[in-house]
């Protein structure tokens, strides 16, 4: 995805290239996905954003040295959850799940599961705060999406 001009042709080429996406998201300039051709175990979800400089890795492998034996090749999935905001410079780690309406702040390193409706940040990341309050006091106070449900359909840009 890198040096691709427009979101709209990033989104395709991964859809090309075999990545579940499901319904409109937003990826920055620059995205590296180090995936070793298993680019079918990347899933993003609806109204997903996804700064710039973002590292996703799926296939894990240190051949030639010598810790290959102690730290086989691997692919794992990483599913990205409806909602979600990844912030410039993240990685995100094989085998991640970053739960629906969470934030990953800029530069953290994501190596553990992220809950939903929470902020994760620094190297490791770690959890900052929850988001649950935020949401529904701003649901209860704009009357967001109804309900029971909050809309999440967020309008992006068209570079």
């Amino acid at each position: 995805m890198r040096h691709t001009p427009s979101n709209a042709l990033r989104v395709m080429l991964l859809k090309l290239l075999g990545a579940n996406i499901k319904g409109k998201i937003f990826i920055g300039q620059e995205l590296f996905i180090f995936d070793g051709g298993r680019t079918n175990l990347l899933t993003i979800e609806d109204s997903v954003a996804i700064g710039p400089n973002v590292t996703i890795l799926i296939h894990s492998d240190p051949f030639p040295s010598p810790l290959q034996k102690i730290y086989p090749k691997k692919a794992s999935p990483v599913h990205i959850k409806r909602g979600a905001w990844i912030g410039a410079g993240a990685i995100i780690l094989p085998g991640i799940t970053i739960g629906e309406c969470s934030i990953v702040a800029a530069g953290a390193v994501v190596t553990k599961d992220v809950p939903p409706y929470t902020m994760v940040a620094g190297v490791p990341a770690k959890v900052i705060k929850g988001l649950k309050k935020e949401l529904d006091k701003q649901k209860e106070n704009h009357k967001i999406g109804g309900d029971t449900k909050m809309n999440l359909d967020f309008t992006f840009s068209k570079y």
